[in-house]
């Protein structure tokens, strides 16, 4: 007689099972104690009861804790026969072997003290380092210097924070007003979302607040009045059709990485993956009801099954009903352990952030006909990523400490990425220029010419657009979502930091910097600025021409003050000091 199949209950479904038995318990039990004051019923507890009187946050993150048990085995490490920090040399490094290439034989060389100092400082806490962090630094003889500093700037909590939060208000369009030109935003996070940096929240974690009611710290949308009409504002938006659609399409680009707002209107033209009907099915997750099958704003059939668009492994087959039961169904499954997308896009997205491309390009465009420069090492982080409990700070860590990281800047071996020829390959052997942010130059300034910044001056605080800040590509407003900022250099951005009367006044408006050099002689004092703005000691050319300008009265006019100023303007204003090298 042929054995039954052993039906296997869904983890949601059991909990579900399970809630009926609790109301009971607390009813008969816990509530009459606690308003009688009567002892605990026995010493011990029945470990099904501790499972259920666990907050949300600790029954998540015991559910993934289960679900990471059945990860398939982690992609091998390469053996390398050349020079490597960690286990992400060793994949780089064996792509360079597979493919012949003379940095295999001859790695290219790391960068110096001084480069790796800014580096580090601008990626971790946004800012260049003060005249003290810099000699403090290049004094050190110690050998293991950068690992003790790159530990040291992620234990900067708050100023950690105040580098990632204006990154993820952009991705997330967090608002500080609800209505923008009569158009509810996405909400206000910019506080909730510094605290869970300051915390070092756990990403999935994080993710699941955003999306679901019953985790704690969720930011539910509110009612705002718009032209005497209730209107929903806040992360999760579906008051209408088109609200609903708009809310999947920007939570399938922040957290898979996948641009599927062109399947919200019909077949995406460009990727075969996204069908309109499989769109519809995944938006059908962030409203209370399934959607309409609307084309090009006609409804051309009925409701649309909703359904995760992936295939995850023991996950139920279909969302419950209700919005807020399908919006904790959608935040389990997105964050799923066993959902390869979500891991992935985050630990792409710190590679792109420190490494300047990431091994999958666009990073909101990850498909299936486009592999990533280097699967295998993609495949080995985002694992690694989970196994250390969605920790950002650990794999950030991972990637800093990495020669990779570390390498000097080559032009000659820097890559690029062409949208015309996607699978070109992607080396690494040179990490990529990059330009400063809005935040990261004006914060820069400030630390050179006062030697402090505290986190209320940082500028992401500030909400007013500013031509200077538009300029360097910050956004004036934050209605729609955004992970990446444009690169490209402009006439406007050059005439602002030419003559632009904001970034005149950062930088001539006396501060600590020009007061520690008065008194000083001119070698002193040129060395000092070097030291202060680009975080090195000058050359002896450079240190020559910048003492006969501040000495030479035929070379300019004004005090020793404005002389200073137009020598700090210069510096502060040269690629060197603009870029990340």
């Amino acid at each position: 007689m042929a054995k039954q199949a052993v039906r296997r209950l869904p983890l949601l479904q059991i909990l579900t099972m399970l809630t009926m038995p609790l109301l009971v318990f607390l009813l008969t039990f816990v509530l009459p104690c606690a308003l009688t004051g009567c002892s605990a019923i026995g010493a011990e507890v029945d470990p099904v009861f501790e499972l259920l009187l666990m907050n949300p946050r600790e029954q998540f993150v015991l559910r993934r804790n289960a679900r990471l048990q059945q990860l398939p085995a982690a992609v091998p490490i390469p053996d390398l026969q050349g020079p490597a920090h960690n286990e992400i040399d060793r994949f780089i490094g064996a792509q360079w072997q597979a493919v012949n290439l003379p940095a295999a034989s001859s790695p290219p060389k790391l960068c110096s003290d001084p480069t790796f100092l800014r580096r580090v400082y601008l990626d971790v806490i946004g800012r260049v380092p003060t005249l003290e962090e810099t000699q403090d630094f290049l004094c050190d003889q110690d050998q293991d210097k950068r690992r003790r500093l790159i530990d040291a700037l992620l234990d900067r909590v708050e100023e950690y924070a105040d580098h990632w939060t204006p990154f993820w208000e952009e991705a997330i369009a967090s608002n500080p007003s609800p209505i923008v030109g009569g158009i509810p935003s996405r909400g206000n996070h910019q506080s909730w979302l510094h605290a869970h940096f300051v915390n070092n929240t756990p990403y999935d974690v994080m993710v699941a607040e955003l999306l679901d009611p019953r985790m704690p710290g969720h930011q539910a949308s509110q009612l705002h009045n718009i032209n005497g009409k209730p209107t929903q504002a806040g992360f999760i938006l579906n008051q209408t059709h088109t609200d609903t659609i708009q809310t999947a399409a920007v939570v399938g680009q922040v957290f898979l990485g996948t641009g599927m707002k062109c399947a919200s209107c019909h077949d995406h033209f460009e990727n075969d993956e996204w069908g309109q009907l499989r769109f519809l099915a995944f938006a059908g997750l962030f409203g209370g009801a399934d959607l309409a099958h609307i084309r090009c704003e006609k409804t051309i059939g009925g409701p649309v099954a909703a359904a995760f668009p992936f295939k995850i492994p023991g996950a139920p087959g279909h969302p419950p009903q209700g919005l807020n039961d399908r919006l904790h169904f959608a935040a389990f499954l997105l964050t799923d352990p066993l959902n390869p997308r979500f891991s992935r896009t985050v630990v792409n997205r710190l590679w792109r952030r420190y490494l300047g491309l990431g091994l999958f390009e666009p990073v909101d465009d990850f498909r299936l006909d486009v592999p990533a420069s280097h699967p295998e090492l993609l495949a080995w982080l985002a694992r690694d990523f989970m196994v250390h409990g969605y920790d950002l700070k650990h794999t950030i860590r991972l990637i800093l400490n990495s020669r990779t990281y570390q390498l000097a800047f080559d032009p000659s071996c820097e890559d690029r990425f062409d949208t015309t020829d996607r699978l070109a390959p992607r080396y690494f052997r040179s990490p990529t220029l990059r330009k400063l942010t809005a935040e990261q130059l004006v914060d820069s300034v400030r630390t050179v010419t006062q030697q402090h910044l505290s986190s209320q001056d940082r500028l992401y605080r500030v909400r007013a657009s500013t031509p200077l800040s538009r300029s360097l590509s910050r956004p004036a407003s934050r209605n729609e979502v955004s992970t990446l900022r444009s690169e490209d250099t402009a006439v406007v951005q050059a005439l602002e930091l030419l003559n632009g009367i904001e970034y005149h006044q950062l930088i001539y408006e006396p501060g600590a910097l020009t007061s520690s050099t008065e008194g000083q002689d001119t070698d002193q004092q040129v060395q000092r600025l070097y030291l202060a703005i680009l975080n090195r000691e000058p050359t002896a050319a450079e240190s020559r021409s910048v003492t006969t300008f501040l000495t030479d009265t035929a070379t300019g006019s004004g005090s020793n003050l404005e002389r200073m100023g137009d020598a700090m303007w210069a510096l502060m204003t040269a690629v060197e000091f603009q870029y990340i090298h």
